[in-house]
């Protein structure tokens, strides 16, 4: 496989051959076909975020040290499947999901991946879609984006899936909310 990666923050991407990865258990290979290009892209490439008042915040500090491949949008074909993956099928059209938890925290175990502090998001603490492969440690990551254009669906894994578990996640806090203050009579 290749992939195109920071070598050194500010320095231009470069080209890296790599053994394409083999599936194993509930693993999935994809074959990128499409990856968005967000503004956290960019930061990682630099090195930092931009604070304001001349703080800046260090992406080493977060796992992102080179060498090390971004892009947390993307998007590509299901082109193998370790023996446990269940629910896709090889040659599916597929949105990955990037916000990757640990799986066993409670926050995990909550549904609230993205919060999870032993992240392994895509792009951002382990290797992203500037590549021609990626791996991904369930079908659970995987979104059917049938009907939307490919070039835009990737820019929604960040985007849109991160607008959609925020509304999921506020629905779901809202009915226990209101469930917890009801009176104990009731």
């Amino acid at each position: 496989m290749i992939s195109y990666d920071i070598i050194e923050h500010g320095q231009p991407l470069q080209e890296v051959a790599k053994a394409t990865p083999r599936p194993k258990g509930t693993e999935v290979l994809v074959r990128v076909t499409r990856s968005g290009v967000c503004h956290s892209d960019l930061h990682i490439w630099e090195g930092y975020f931009e604070l304001g008042g001349g703080k800046r915040f260090y992406v080493k500090e977060r796992g992102c040290v080179p060498p090390f491949t971004v892009g947390h949008e993307p998007f590509g074909i299901v082109e193998a499947r370790g023996p446990e993956a269940r629910g896709v099928r090889v040659g599916a059209k597929r949105l990955v999901y990037p916000w990757i938890g640990c799986g066993r925290c409670a926050v995990c175990k909550e549904g609230q991946e993205n919060y999870c502090l032993a992240q392994r998001f895509v792009g951002v603490t382990k290797p992203g879609a500037y590549a021609s492969h990626l791996q991904i440690p369930h079908p659970r990551y995987l979104v059917d984006a049938t009907g939307i254009d490919e070039s835009f669906a990737a820019t929604l894994s960040c985007s849109g899936l991160t607008a959609y578990r925020d509304r999921k996640s506020t629905r779901l806090n809202s009915s226990h909310s209101s469930v917890s203050r009801m009176p104990s009579s009731a």
